[in-house]
């Protein structure tokens, strides 16, 4: 295997022997002295056009140079120097190319690529091998090699996908099936252009729903996502509404916060509700039914103002009594809590107040375990002890 670190200690090995600076060597291999450095650092390696020079001047064979047999036998089957060599007829294989592509010009690499595909049977074309290749083949030969590789799924393509043209990957994914392939076509979504990207987000979702748009989500542009929504039935489609959340404007987030809770109450705009404006959410909440929706209410909780939970706190009682407000307490605050408890009517709605213990200071728990001995109502104390 070509070792290029072997060959850079090599290089700077001959140089000191010969008794040359890599100034000295740069001049007379007239190239700059930062080229030199690189060579000995392994950084790159000298173009094979420079390979027989620099032997010449280091005193080296082309063998010593490579520290290699197999190294030096397949250097000369590329360059076709060594007339006589009984292999000079076998195509390079890909993993020889790849070794020695750092070295070579681009069009050379090119050549021993196709000539080792003509080689194979129908040429086919190994992708991981031309993805290893990339960096040292022209974006043209890599267009025309990605359109005759024949894959099962544009993800095979995502390797070079960063090294192939624009054009040649929108080519490809609208000649593609979307049905089909929707994970090939998110894993190059990030090489796609502007307009591919809009052509797939209105030609994927009557297949399917909203939901295929999720994974290309991120690189569409957020008017057409926003137009999509708006378009979607907000019935059958909420999940994949709620998976393009992140990326609408909050203009469409706010058309839909409104536009939503009717057919089914505010219970549907949970998954939503971390992307909506918090005043709209605290009006939708003020202007819902407390006592039909109250669950709907507890699950955007998270999300609301403080200034409305302490009006739920205050209106939830007098509808559903204190048990109403035990999904509510964790975002109450403390004081809040201990007045409503403090002002409940005693000896009512005792299951409420014991789902809010949790969430009552110290001072207003040891109030009510005082209350309760005076009352001997020794079981509802045993259910505060553990608060206490």
């Amino acid at each position: 295997m070509f070792d290029t670190m072997k060959v850079a200690h090599k290089i700077k090995e001959a140089r000191i022997s010969q008794n040359m600076t890599q100034m000295n060597l740069a001049d007379a291999m007239e190239v700059s002295y930062q080229a030199v450095s690189n060579w000995e650092r392994g950084s790159s390696c000298p173009d094979i056009s420079k390979l027989e020079q620099l032997c010449q001047i280091l005193n080296l064979s082309m063998n010593e140079l490579l520290s290699s047999e197999s190294d030096f036998r397949t250097l000369n089957r590329i360059i076709q120097k060594d007339e006589s060599a009984e292999d000079v007829d076998e195509p390079v294989t890909m993993e020889e190319i790849q070794e020695f592509a750092p070295i070579l010009p681009p069009a050379d690499v090119e050549r021993l690529v196709d000539d080792n595909l003509k080689s194979q049977e129908k040429e086919k074309v190994n992708l991981s091998a031309i993805t290893g290749l990339a960096p040292f083949l022209g974006s043209e030969y890599l267009d025309d090699l990605a359109k005759r590789a024949h894959v099962d799924s544009l993800s095979e393509l995502a390797g070079l996908a960063p090294f192939l043209s624009r054009d040649a990957l929108d080519s490809l994914v609208k000649n593609s099936d979307p049905e089909a392939d929707m994970s090939g076509i998110v894993c190059l979504a990030p090489f796609l252009s502007q307009e591919t990207l809009d052509w797939l987000a209105h030609k994927i979702p009557p297949a399917g729903s909203l939901t295929r748009l999720t994974g290309l989500a991120p690189f569409i542009n957020k008017d057409t996502l926003d137009y999509l929504v708006k378009n979607a039935d907000l019935d059958t489609d909420l999940y994949g509404i709620i998976g393009l959340a992140p990326f609408l404007s909050q203009e469409t987030l706010d058309w839909l916060a409104h536009k939503i809770p009717p057919a089914g109450g505010l219970t549907r705009l949970t998954g939503l509700a971390p992307f909506i404006n918090k005043d709209t959410l605290d009006y939708l909440v003020k202007n819902a039914d407390l006592d039909t929706d109250l669950y709907g209410i507890i699950g955007l909780a998270p999300f609301l103002s403080q200034e409305t939970l302490d009006w739920l706190a205050c209106e939830i009682p007098s509808v559903s009594g204190l048990n109403g407000l035990v999904g509510l307490a964790p975002f109450l605050s403390e004081s809040t809590l201990d007045h409503l408890v403090k002002n409940a009517v005693p000896g009512t709605d005792m299951s409420g107040i014991m789902g809010l213990a949790p969430f009552l200071s110290q001072k207003t728990l040891q109030e009510m375990a005082e209350a309760l001995m005076k009352s001997q109502n020794l079981g509802a104390l045993q259910t505060f002890s553990p608060f206490l």
